[in-house]
């Protein structure tokens, strides 16, 4: 064997544990809808008072925690995007929406019911398609 054909080989060996690396990383089904809900509960609860906010609060952060539980349980493994990959858009979307949602939810319960829901589903939404391009963005990696 030549010394081009290991290093082919080691090429091939590298660009197949990126790919395995990239489906790995991916979030499971329903994860973004999941999380989704979570946010919107928590800004939810930013138009309420008393102690339903509390509860919503809570419930809304457990629901976004146990979200991100279940990734790490799903894949084995922790990752942060760095949204710069192709695809990002629709993540910084998702912040947007949710930093937009937050901002206005204190005006009143329906304000905040709005802004829940459009949370909720701008995340059910987008999120599975920034998770394929993020996992694309990981496989062609040099």
């Amino acid at each position: 064997m030549t010394e081009r054909d290991e290093a082919r080989e080691a090429l091939e060996q590298i660009a197949a544990t990126r790919r395995e690396t990239a489906h790995r990383a991916a979030s499971p089904k329903g994860y973004y809808a999941v999380a989704g809900v979570g946010m919107g509960l928590v800004i939810l609860g930013l138009g309420l008072d008393g102690p339903v906010r509390w509860v919503l609060y809570v419930v809304g952060l457990a629901t976004a925690l146990g979200a991100m539980s279940w990734y790490t349980k799903h894949t084995g493994i922790v990752t942060f995007a760095t949204l710069r990959e192709p695809g990002a858009w629709r993540a910084w979307l998702m912040i947007g929406v949710s930093l937009v949602a937050l901002a206005v939810a204190w005006t009143g319960p329906v304000v905040a019911a709005v802004g829940a829901v459009v949370t909720a589903l701008t995340w059910a939404v987008l999120g599975p398609a920034w998770d394929v391009a993020w996992v694309r963005s990981i496989e062609e990696q040099p």
